[in-house]
């Protein structure tokens, strides 16, 4: 088969066509599938998020209220002053924790997401 003349705009349409259909064939299609890591680690996310908050709800309830004077600054009242619960202390370890990890990983190997 020759070059088609394209003497109309039909003929020029059709041809169009043609080729772009052979563009879009000319690579191997992509099927749809899972990424088990990606899903693996959403719902390991979601999971660890629960079980923080479920935790922190068990210690917030568990933990006997004490009364602290209140503090004063300057000759304006402040929040109230009490000393930070062991779940307060470790979820900031925590955090911190991953915090430095992320920078230093980016750092180190680049952002790779």
């Amino acid at each position: 088969m020759g070059m088609p003349s394209g003497d109309s705009p039909e003929k020029a349409q059709q041809y169009y066509h043609y080729l772009q259909g052979h563009q879009e064939t000319q690579y191997r299609a992509a099927t749809w599938h899972v990424h088990w890591l990606d899903l693996a680690w959403l719902w390991g996310f979601a999971i660890a998020l629960l079980l923080v908050i479920l935790l922190w709800l068990w210690q917030y309830r568990t933990t006997r209220q004490r009364i602290y004077p209140v503090d004063s600054f300057g000759g304006y009242t402040t929040e109230l002053a009490g000393p930070s619960t062991l779940f307060f202390i470790l979820f900031t370890i925590l955090l911190t924790g991953w915090a430095v990890a992320m920078i230093v990983g980016h750092l180190v190997w680049g952002q790779k997401f």
